[in-house]
């Protein structure tokens, strides 16, 4: 089951409803812990307008999934945000080979989680830097390679360009997509069919 199936049955949800699971969907292997953050960008210039229906269920939304989140950056049109997985991004944040690549660009091995995604938020403003990879989960030999050479032929394009370990990431995008199947056919149960479930993500 992919969400494009069950697309129309998602518009005649009320505003809540409807952006609580699409915001799960998407964000599902980090909702799972596979995965330490997932970006996503709700635009006022939508027929939905997710960007007003993000503004005001977002507390919301954040409890009922499980899950913290970071603006990144917010204009008149469009708000970036980062949902994250505390523990997982706490832990990729602090791998010894991530900091140290993150060092380059002012990220320091002191700081907590807040102060580094509020530096990424800096950096964000007028460009996304490359190591927002290592914040997403990127292995950091794929964030490197694309970030040296970006017109280098990749191995194979998902989740990320991956230039090294191709099985591994095969497997990483499986784990990824079968969450997203799991979150489909939830929605799928909800919302086609009627029935009852315990709350927007979990059977």
């Amino acid at each position: 089951m992919k969400l494009e199936n069950i697309a129309s049955h998602l518009n005649t949800l009320d505003d809540k409803s409807y952006i609580t699971m699409l915001i799960a969907y998407n964000i599902s292997p980090t909702i799972e812990g596979l995965k330490p953050s997932s970006l996503m960008v709700f635009r006022s210039d939508t027929d939905r307008n997710t960007f007003f229906i993000w503004d005001t269920y977002k507390e919301d939304i954040k409890n009922d999934l499980g899950i913290d989140y970071y603006e990144l950056k917010k204009t008149e049109k469009s708000i970036h945000i980062l949902f994250y997985n505390k523990a997982k991004l706490n832990s990729v944040l602090k791998d010894n080979k991530n900091i140290s690549f993150l060092n380059r660009f002012g990220y320091l091995s002191d700081m907590n989680t807040l102060e580094l995604l509020g530096l990424l938020k800096q950096r964000y403003e007028n460009i996304c830097p490359h190591e927002i990879g290592i914040f997403l989960g990127y292995p950091i030999s794929d964030v490197i390679a694309f970030m040296e050479c970006p017109n280098r032929k990749c191995a194979m394009t998902g989740y990320w360009k991956v230039y090294n370990d191709l099985e591994r990431a095969k497997k990483t995008f499986e784990s990824y997509d079968n969450a997203k199947t799991k979150i489909a056919n939830h929605i799928y149960k909800k919302v086609v069919i009627g029935k009852k479930v315990l709350n927007y993500y979990y059977n």
